[in-house]
C-alpha cells in the first residue's frame, strides 16, 4: 500500500508537470503560428502591390511610343488634308497655313507639341523655343554626343517614319537635359519632317501619380492600408493626409527609436519586418505599437509597406491563452480526482487480491498452458498479418514474390509457363471522388473477393497497392490458357457491383508477362507486366496486353527520347524553319509561320508532334517555347528588318506555355531584346486551350492584344468550335485545317464548311488562312471563295531562313512580272 501511495503521488506529480509543459508549449505554438500567419499576410500584400507597380512601370516605354506615334500620324494627316484642300495656294501660303494649324496644338497635359524641320536640319517650327526657328541645327549634339537633328532627318528620309531617342532640355528647365523618346514622319510635299516627343520621366511621373492615387484608396480589413514614402522619409501615400509630403527621416516613436529611418534602411537592405510605435493610431485603438513589412523600389525611390497593429493581436492571443489555461486546469483537476479515486480502488483491490492469491496459485499451471496456446495463436496471427493485406485479406507483395519464385521453380521442372497478370481498375479515382474513400475501400474488398473466387488451389491473387492487383498462374500449357484466364478476369466486371446501396460499374486493364520468355525472376515478371499494363492503358483502357519486344522497344525509345531531348538545346540540335503564307489575291508573300524541327544524331529527325508531347511530359515545354520565340524573332528581324514591307511572323504557343504565370513578361522581354515590332507577331493557339482553360486564357489573350500582338486560332473547325469564342475573345485570325482543304474539291460538306469559315471570318473582320494547299486547283478554289491567305507545299515547303529569303526575292520578282 505504501509503494502504491508513492506510485500514485509520483504519477500525479508527473501529470502536473506534463500539464504545465503542455500548456506552455500550446501557448507558445499559438503565439508563434499566429504571428507567422500575420507576417506572411502583410508580406504578401506588399509584394503583390510591388508586382503591380513593376508591371505598370514596364509599360511606360511602350505606352510612350504608342502615344507619340499616334500624335505624329495625326499631325501628318492634318498636313496632308490641308495640302490637298489648298493646292491652289502658293507654296509659301500653303506652308503658312500648315504652320498655323499645327503650332497651337498641345497634348499630354500641355507638355506635348509638334516640331518641324527641313531635311537639311533647318528648324521650320518650334512652338516652345521660337528663337531657333529658321536656324540650322544640323550639328546640334545632346549630352551623349548624338547629333539629334541630323539623326532625325536621316531617319525621316530613309525610313519615312521612325522612332528615335535623344536627350533634350525641358522648357521649364533649360539648363538640364532629359531622356526623350520621339517619332518623326516625312512630309514629302515640302521635304519636311514632322515630329514630337515625350520625356520618359514625365510619363513615369504620370504613372506614379495614378498608382499613388489608387493605393491611397486601397484599404483592407478594418484598419489595414498600404503606405509609400521616399528615402527622405516623406510619405507619398497614407490615410492621414496631413502626414503626406513631410520629410520625417529623424522622426522617433515614444521609445526614442528613429523608426522612419529604420523602415527605410530595412527596405533598402532587401526588405523585411520592423517593429515600432507608429505616430498614426487607428480609430478605436489605444496602443500604436505596430509590425510592418517594407521593400524598396530603387528606380522610383519608393519604400512600400504595410503592417498590423499589435494591440488587437495581443488582445486576441490573451483571450486564447486564457481559454487554453482554463481548459488545461479543468483537465488537470479531473485527472487528479480520477487518480485519487483510482488509488482508493486499487487499495481495495489489493486487499482482495491478497486473499485470492492462494486460489489463483492453484490455477497457475492451467493458466500457463492457456497462455502458451494464446501465444502460438498470436504468433500465427502476426505471421498472417505480415503476409496479407489488411483491407482485402489477400496476400501482399512479400507473399506474392515468394509465391512467384516457387511457381517459376515448378514451371521450370515441368517445362510449362507461369503467367503474371498486373490488373488495374479503370478510373478508380472517380469512384473515390464521387462516393468517398470508404466506398472505394469496400469496392476493393468486393473485387478482391471476386478475384479470389476465380482461383484454383495452386493460383494466387495479391493486392499490390492502391487499386492494383497481381495474379500468378503457374503451370500453364500455352499462351492461349493465359488469354482465356485474362478474359475471365475481365468478365468479372461485366456485372455491376453494389456497395452500400450504390451501384458501381467498373472495368479493368491487364498487363501480362510470361515465364520464361519475359523474365526469369519475380521482379522482372512483375515489372514487365506493369509495363504492359501502362502501355495498355495509354492505348485504350479496359484491354489485355501481353508484354512483347515492341513494348520493350517503345519503352526504350521513350527513355532515349527523354534523355536526348534534355540535351537538345545545349547540343544545338533544335532549329527553325519557316513556311510562307501567301496573299491569294496578289500571290505575294505576306508572312511566315515559324516551325520547330529536331535532328538528333541517335534518333534522326524526330516528329514535331513527338517532340512537343515529350517536352510537355517532362516539363521542358517552357524552355523550348522560349527558344522558339527568341530564335524566330532574332532570325526574322535580322533577315527582314522592321518596316512597312516587313514579313509577319506567326509563332505557335502550347496551352501550358500560354497559361504560365510569367509568359507575357518573358514574351515582352524577348521582343524588346530582339527589337522586332510587336505588330509583326501573331500568336497561334489551338482550340483545346479555349475549351480547357477559357477563364484563365481570356485575360491573357486580352493582355496580348493590348501589347500589340495578333491572335490566331489554329485548326479551326476540328474541335468543339464555338462562335462565342470569336465574339468574346480578341482573335484576329482563324486558320482552316488542312483536313478540310484536302477534301474540299471532292466533298461538298468540306467545301461548304470552308465557305462558312471564310464567311465567319469576314463577319468578325478576321483574316482567314488556309493550311495544306498542295495544288493549283485548291489555290484557285480558295481564291474564288475570297480566302485571304494560304500556305502549303503548292507555294513552298517549310524553309531554312536563307532559302526563305531566296523565295521572298523570287516571289517579289514574280509579282512584279505578273503586274
Amino acid at each position: 500500500m505504501v509503494l502504491m501511495a508513492i506510485f500514485i503521488t509520483v504519477v500525479i506529480a508527473i501529470l502536473i508537470n506534463q500539464n504545465h509543459y503542455s500548456l506552455t508549449k500550446d501557448i507558445g505554438s499559438l503565439r508563434e503560428n499566429f504571428y507567422s500567419s500575420e507576417r506572411k499576410s502583410i508580406q504578401n500584400r506588399v509584394i503583390n502591390v510591388a508586382e503591380q507597380i513593376e508591371s505598370e512601370k514596364q509599360r511606360t516605354e511602350t505606352l510612350l511610343q504608342e502615344d507619340v506615334k499616334q500624335r505624329v500620324n495625326e499631325a501628318l494627316s492634318i498636313a496632308n488634308n490641308l495640302y490637298k484642300t489648298h493646292q491652289g495656294e502658293s507654296p509659301e501660303r500653303l506652308k503658312q497655313i500648315l504652320l498655323e494649324a499645327l503650332r497651337p496644338i498641345r497634348f499630354n497635359q500641355g507638355r506635348g507639341y509638334y516640331f518641324i524641320y527641313d531635311l537639311d536640319g533647318t528648324n521650320i517650327m518650334h512652338p516652345i523655343l521660337t528663337h531657333i526657328e529658321g536656324k540650322n541645327l544640323w550639328d546640334l549634339q545632346d549630352v551623349r554626343g548624338s547629333y539629334v537633328i541630323r539623326d532625325l532627318a536621316n531617319l525621316a528620309k530613309n525610313s519615312q517614319q521612325a522612332y528615335h531617342r535623344w536627350w533634350w532640355s525641358k522648357p521649364e528647365i533649360l539648363n538640364s537635359e532629359f531622356d526623350k523618346i520621339g517619332y518623326v514622319a516625312h512630309f514629302e510635299p515640302f521635304n519636311w519632317f514632322i515630329g514630337t516627343g515625350e520625356y520618359v520621366v514625365d510619363v513615369e511621373q504620370d504613372i506614379q501619380r495614378r498608382l499613388i492615387a489608387r493605393i491611397s484608396d486601397y484599404q483592407y480589413e478594418d484598419d489595414g492600408y498600404i503606405f509609400i514614402m521616399n528615402s527622405k522619409g516623406a510619405l507619398l501615400s497614407h490615410p492621414n493626409s496631413s502626414l503626406i509630403g513631410v520629410e520625417r527621416l529623424d522622426a522617433v516613436d515614444k521609445t526614442g527609436k528613429k523608426y522612419v529611418k529604420e523602415l527605410i534602411d530595412t527596405a533598402k537592405n532587401g526588405g523585411g519586418f520592423v517593429r515600432y510605435h507608429s505616430l498614426y493610431t487607428p480609430t478605436g485603438s489605444s496602443d500604436s505599437s505596430k509590425l510592418s513589412f517594407v521593400i524598396y523600389l530603387p528606380d522610383w525611390d519608393w519604400v512600400i509597406g504595410t503592417g498590423v497593429y499589435l494591440r488587437p493581436v495581443e488582445d486576441f492571443l490573451s483571450d486564447r491563452e486564457a481559454q487554453i489555461t482554463e481548459r488545461n486546469q479543468r483537465e488537470l483537476e479531473q485527472v487528479i480526482l480520477a487518480s485519487v479515486f483510482g488509488a482508493l480502488a486499487l487499495g481495495i483491490i489489493s486487499l482482495m487480491i491478497g486473499n485470492a492469491v492462494g486460489k489463483r496459485f492453484r490455477r497457475l499451471k492451467t493458466q500457463i498452458s492457456s497462455d502458451f496456446r494464446q501465444l502460438e495463436s498470436a504468433k500465427d496471427q502476426l505471421q498472417y498479418q505480415a503476409l496479407h493485406d489488411s483491407l482485402t485479406s489477400l496476400p501482399n507483395r512479400a507473399y506474392l514474390i515468394d509465391f512467384i519464385r516457387q511457381a517459376i521453380s515448378s514451371s521450370s521442372q515441368d517445362n510449362t509457363l507461369t503467367a503474371v497478370m498486373f490488373v488495374d481498375l479503370d478510373d478508380f479515382k472517380k469512384v473515390n471522388d464521387a462516393f468517398g474513400h470508404s466506398i472505394g475501400d469496400k469496392l476493393l474488398t468486393q473485387v478482391g473477393q471476386r478475384f479470389d473466387a476465380l482461383l484454383r488451389s495452386n493460383q494466387l491473387v495479391s493486392r499490390f497497392g492502391g487499386d492494383e492487383f497481381v495474379f500468378c498462374f503457374p503451370n500453364l500449357g500455352s499462351v492461349s490458357d493465359a488469354e482465356r484466364i485474362a478474359a475471365s478476369i475481365r468478365e468479372i466486371f461485366q456485372s455491376e457491383i453494389e456497395v452500400e446501396g450504390k451501384v458501381i460499374s467498373s472495368s479493368c486493364s491487364i498487363g501480362v508477362s510470361l515465364y520464361p520468355q519475359d523474365g526469369l525472376n519475380p521482379e522482372d515478371l512483375i515489372a514487365k507486366a506493369d509495363t504492359a499494363l501502362y502501355t495498355s492503358k495509354a492505348r485504350r483502357k479496359g484491354k489485355v496486353l501481353f508484354f512483347d519486344e515492341s513494348i520493350n522497344k517503345r519503352v526504350q525509345y521513350e527513355l532515349t527520347l527523354e534523355k536526348q531531348l534534355r540535351c537538345a538545346i545545349k547540343n544545338d540540335e533544335l532549329y527553325m524553319v519557316y513556311q510562307p503564307q501567301i496573299e491569294l489575291c496578289s500571290g505575294k508573300i505576306e508572312s511566315v509561320e515559324a516551325l520547330l524541327r529536331w535532328h538528333n544524331p541517335e534518333l534522326g529527325h524526330v516528329s514535331p508532334v513527338e517532340l512537343i508531347r515529350k517536352a510537355e511530359e517532362i516539363g521542358l515545354i517552357h524552355e523550348i517555347g522560349q527558344f522558339v520565340i527568341r530564335t524566330a524573332c532574332q532570325t526574322i528581324v535580322k533577315a527582314c528588318p522592321n518596316g512597312d514591307n516587313a514579313l509577319g511572323l506567326s509563332i505557335n504557343i502550347s496551352p501550358s506555355q500560354l497559361i504560365a504565370k510569367d509568359f507575357l513578361s518573358v514574351l515582352n522581354t524577348i521582343i524588346d531584346e530582339e527589337k522586332i515590332d510587336r505588330q509583326r507577331i501573331t500568336i497561334e493557339i489551338t482550340e483545346n486551350v479555349l475549351i480547357d482553360d477559357l477563364e484563365i486564357v481570356t485575360p491573357i489573350l486580352t493582355q496580348l492584344r493590348e501589347h500589340g500582338f495578333a491572335i490566331s486560332l489554329d485548326d479551326f473547325g476540328t474541335g468543339f468550335s464555338s462562335l462565342s469564342y470569336l465574339c468574346n475573345l480578341p482573335i484576329n485570325e482563324i486558320k482552316i485545317d488542312r483536313s478540310f482543304v484536302d477534301k474540299m474539291l471532292i466533298n461538298e460538306q468540306s467545301d461548304a464548311l470552308i465557305r462558312a469559315i471564310i464567311a465567319i471570318g469576314k463577319a468578325h473582320s478576321m483574316k482567314v488562312v488556309a493550311e495544306g494547299i498542295e495544288t493549283n486547283e485548291q489555290n484557285q478554289h480558295l481564291l474564288a471563295h475570297d480566302c485571304h491567305l494560304g500556305q502549303g507545299y503548292f507555294y513552298a515547303k517549310p524553309l531554312l531562313i536563307d532559302d526563305l529569303m531566296d523565295f521572298k526575292q523570287s516571289n517579289i520578282t514574280t509579282s512584279c512580272i505578273n503586274k
